[in-house]
């Protein structure tokens, strides 16, 4: 035992038994292990607040990963309202055909996944829920008018941070320019060649940011440091922080005088797919468009037309219509046009994960199970959607 510090085990099937039970004597085995000096690590796909109802013994002993290997941490949120909230892990997102699952729920978590539209949120008023809350910033799953003709309420998250998903951006604006993807595509070939290369330096591009909220604020904070030429921005609100490092211009001045167009804007109705033919032709050749707010805002066949005709330069994604159905085991595609955007060297595509960091998982959890405290105590929410 001298060379091991660490034992890592997946729970479901492996760690649990059938019954989803811990092994007898548990506890007693894992601070032996810790006397020998030996760290024992749950891993999961299961959401970390999950695992921390699991281990209440050991919270502070254990290392506990969840997400799929994507966040780790000790479970102070959860211990705060031990006790006071009951977690329940459904093992599946709610739909129509499963809502029965909420029945006994006051509330429950609900991650960005297409629901049923308005008979669904009907039944899970009829199965006794009160209020529902989103972990993400982001609502456009919430069917706010349904929500409110049932009697429900509804909070997100609107603050977790910032600078998690403005620094994804402009990593992939660098990765971009600098046409990242290509280069280990060949490192992994061992060809070394400089062939096809040549990047573009930050300095000279003009950028264009769509959304100048929080994030948007933030990433145009974190360009001004590579002195492009120019940032100019669109946004509903103005800000004085933002007219000290950008310019705010109209959205087809913006599409006319950029090199590179970063998207952060909130996802609604009205700007449903608002880069499409008709806007990309509005753009000059050769721009790099990134999106890390939502799918919905880009047409998917007008951007892989752009490519496939060489007007888009380059495209980065964090978000792709359709992208729930991407989450299944591994190699299975149910979006072919996935695909054929990556059949493009200049295509880069990350799968939602430039919130996904430790201090925005970390915010993310504290804020949401504050919000179900503050409705379990008071049945109002500071964050609340519906009013």
């Amino acid at each position: 035992m001298d060379r091991i510090r660490l034992i890592a085990s997946d729970m479901d099937a492996t760690l649990l038994d059938e019954y989803s039970q811990l092994p007898p004597k548990f506890t007693e085995t894992i601070r032996a292990l810790a006397g020998q000096g030996i760290l024992f690590a749950a891993a999961s796909g299961r959401p970390l607040y999950t695992l921390e109802t699991m281990f209440p013994d050991l919270l502070e002993e254990i290392i506990l990963i969840g997400d799929n290997g994507g966040a780790a941490r000790f479970a102070e949120s959860v211990k705060k309202y031990n006790g006071d909230i009951e977690f329940v892990d459904l093992d599946c997102p709610p739909t129509l055909e499963n809502v029965e699952k909420l029945r006994g729920c006051e509330g429950f978590l609900f991650s960005p996944f297409k629901n049923d539209g308005d008979i669904f949120w009907k039944k899970v008023s009829e199965v006794g829920v009160k209020y529902v809350v989103t972990c993400s910033a982001g609502y456009d799953h919430f069917d706010l008018a349904a929500m409110k003709k049932y009697g429900l309420k509804a909070a997100n998250v609107p603050f977790y941070s910032p600078n998690a998903v403005a620094e994804h951006a402009v990593m992939l604006l660098l990765a971009s320019l600098r046409k990242l993807r290509t280069q280990f595509e060949n490192i992994s070939q061992y060809n070394m060649s400089l062939d096809g290369l040549m990047g573009s330096e930050v300095r000279n591009q003009v950028i264009g940011i769509v959304g100048a909220g929080r994030i948007g604020t933030t990433t145009i904070k974190i360009l001004t440091g590579f002195g492009p030429k120019k940032i100019y921005a669109c946004s509903p609100d103005e800000r004085d922080e933002v007219k000290q490092m950008a310019e705010y211009v109209s959205i087809d001045e913006l599409y006319a005088k950029c090199d590179v167009i970063v998207y952060h804007c909130a996802y609604n109705k009205e700007n449903h797919h608002m880069v499409n033919a008709r806007t990309i032709e509005k753009m000059k050749p050769g721009v790099l468009l990134i999106n890390v707010a939502r799918g919905g805002l880009f047409d998917t066949q007008a951007i892989l037309d752009g490519l496939n005709s060489g007007k888009l330069g380059g495209v980065a994604l964090d978000v792709i219509e359709g992208e729930e159905t991407l989450r299944k085991p591994q190699g299975q595609n149910d979006l072919p046009i996935l695909d054929e955007l990556l059949k493009h060297e200049n295509f880069i595509f990350t799968m939602h994960t430039a919130f996904y960091t430790d201090e925005a998982d970390r915010n993310q959890s504290d804020t949401t199970l504050e919000n179900f405290n503050e409705y379990r105590t008071t049945g109002r929410c500071r964050y609340e959607l519906v009013k």
